[in-house]
């Protein structure tokens, strides 16, 4: 599973989860769900668990990245930050692409500049040491294997 993580290419995870969030904007209903409002504030919690998910894949795709050495905390809040405006973007957007249909949601957009927050933190207080040294031992083994071969030649 290291090797797989460690073979795909720095930033196209971003990518994918970007490409995601336009589309679960634009696409109205993707999911073909009857009722989108299944309980009060429902369409909150979704732009809640879409950017806390969209930052954190970041994130994680630019400490991978960063490998072995640790990401700096002003990077991981622009990356989160970064995630907020992308749903202000997106909110934006939304309104011009339904031609006025949809009122600009400053909720939708609170509510995904909160997850965006909170994977941050969730990243910086709980997962980056493990995150870390589960992929730490391969970077390692491969530094010093490449670090061997260099100085034998």
């Amino acid at each position: 599973m290291k090797s797989f993580i460690l073979s795909i290419p720095n930033g196209v995870l971003s990518i994918i989860m970007i490409l995601i969030v336009i589309f679960f904007t634009f696409v109205r209903n993707p999911l073909g769900v009857k009722s989108l409002n299944v309980f009060p504030h429902a369409e909150q919690v979704g732009h809640f668990i879409l950017y806390f998910v969209t930052a954190l894949v970041i994130i994680l795709d630019y400490a991978k990245s960063r490998l072995p050495h640790h990401s700096k905390i002003n990077q991981e809040i622009a990356i989160a930050a970064m995630s907020a405006v992308l749903a202000l973007v997106m909110e934006i957007g939304l309104m011009f692409y339904t031609r006025g249909h949809d009122d600009f949601q400053s909720e939708n957009v609170f509510a995904a500049a909160l997850g965006a927050a909170m994977a941050f933190l969730f990243y910086h207080f709980w997962l980056l040491h493990p995150f870390r040294h589960y992929l730490y031992h391969s970077i390692q083994h491969h530094w010093r294997y490449q670090h061997r071969r260099k100085k034998k030649k």
